[in-house]
């Protein structure tokens, strides 16, 4: 996977990824313009994000509506300073109680949630 990135003007920034750009910005407060998220959110975001297709994906293949269905995802920090995302799952009425603790493994096996555990390697290079 490529994703190239552009620096617009003032705190702006365009992600082009395959054949969508995602735009970023500052909070006015942090020199920005606050037309978008900054990249944070956007990380931040992508961890609710593929949470709720995991969710989605498992009532798809169940024929389980997901009317109703919500994540609500709360980022604080532990006593070590260690963020923590928090996801609360809010389950339809209707859904049914034998899936409750399936679906829990199912949203963890998230893609972002595995790449963030897995710790990643971060590299720079100069061209």
């Amino acid at each position: 996977m490529e994703i190239n990135i552009n620096i617009l003007d003032g705190a702006k920034l365009e992600a082009k990824v395959g054949p969508y750009v995602v735009t970023s910005d500052q909070a006015k407060e942090d020199g920005g313009q606050g037309t978008a998220p900054n990249p944070f959110e956007y990380f931040a975001a992508s961890v609710g994000l593929c949470a709720a297709h995991y969710a989605n994906e498992f009532c798809k293949q169940r024929n389980i509506s997901t009317e109703g269905m919500k994540i609500t995802e709360k980022i604080s920090k532990n006593a070590e300073g260690k963020l923590v995302f928090t996801l609360e799952l809010k389950l339809p009425s209707d859904f049914p109680k034998k899936y409750e603790d399936v679906i829990k493994v199912s949203i963890g096996n998230c893609a972002v949630k595995k790449a963030i555990v897995s710790q990643p390697v971060f590299e720079l290079k100069m061209v």
